[in-house]
């Protein structure tokens, strides 16, 4: 998100990335509710950005923004057994996890190492063991460990 810092719709992909993490972590946003940062009819979901964006480089972030909260909200609709999912939603599959991988590769230098270590996280941890957010930020190299408070570490999303 570092690379979208400048532009007028970061606090919307900002927000969005927030919700989805604590849907992942606490489950504490329902899957409706974090749909709407992807589309809604205020114009200002992540898709509808996506579509406005001119920018090669940023179009690939938002991309990867969009296929993230997808493959989220996939499972979010899932593990509520509903039968009817939005269109956006039922349609995912494997394309997007790949067209996320593609992206994510070319606008992130060292992506094969952040994916390795992600994934090698969560095959590690337990089942029942919750994923933390600052680990997973800190493994990937994205905290701030300069803080002014020893036991405070600024964690923060970085593409």
């Amino acid at each position: 998100s570092v690379q979208l810092s400048d532009f007028e719709d970061f606090s919307i992909a900002r927000q969005a990335l927030n919700a989805c993490w604590d849907r992942l972590v606490d489950k504490t946003i329902d899957p409706d509710s974090l749909y709407w940062f992807l589309e809604n009819l205020d114009d200002t979901g992540i898709l509808t950005v996506m579509q406005s964006e001119d920018d090669a480089r940023k179009l690939k972030v938002w991309i990867c923004i969009a296929n993230a909260m997808v493959l989220i909200l996939k499972e979010a609709y899932a593990s509520q057994a509903d039968e009817y999912l939005p269109a956006t939603i039922e349609a995912a599959d494997i394309r997007i996890v790949e067209e996320f991988f593609n992206n994510f590769q070319n606008v992130c230098e060292h992506s094969r190492i952040i994916i390795n270590k992600v994934l090698t996280y969560l095959m590690e941890i337990d089942a029942v063991e919750r994923i933390n957010r600052a680990e997973i930020l800190e493994l990937v190299g994205i905290c701030d460990s300069k803080s002014s408070d020893k036991h405070e570490k600024k964690c923060y999303l970085s593409m």
